[in-house]
């Protein structure tokens, strides 16, 4: 929630035309959840000192995945006005998959740089 209040400045005055807009202001929605993912990961990898450190990581990105899925069947299942665009669908479905994506690739990444800071050290 901090990371969506700090980003209200920056997306206060946006506007999003057209499909690809949507996909946009889809992908701006879940920017801070991406951020979080990616800070999350992180911080997990440098907590935990385990043989299999990407278990870990696999289980906060299936965490992940279950709360941006439960989000997405919110946002599909929602009353909505008029009904819902296929770009709506493609920046849902996105919201919900890139934390996931992030999460993956920031600790993979971070326990690839781990290993060969300890490698180097010894």
């Amino acid at each position: 929630m901090l990371f969506r209040v700090l980003f209200i400045p920056f997306g206060n005055r946006l506007i999003f035309t057209g499909d690809a807009g949507n996909v946009a202001m889809w992908l701006w929605e879940g920017f801070p959840d991406a951020l979080v993912a990616a800070v999350a990961s992180i911080v997990l990898m440098w907590v935990t000192e385990t043989k299999k450190p990407l278990a870990w990581v696999g289980a906060l990105a299936a965490l992940f995945l279950y709360g941006g899925s439960l989000n997405a069947w919110k946002w599909i299942k929602r009353g909505w006005v008029t009904s819902p665009s296929p770009a709506d669908y493609v920046g849902i479905l996105a919201e919900a998959i890139i934390p996931v994506l992030v999460c993956l690739v920031v600790g993979v990444w971070w326990t690839r740089r781990s290993a060969d800071s300890r490698l180097a050290a010894s």
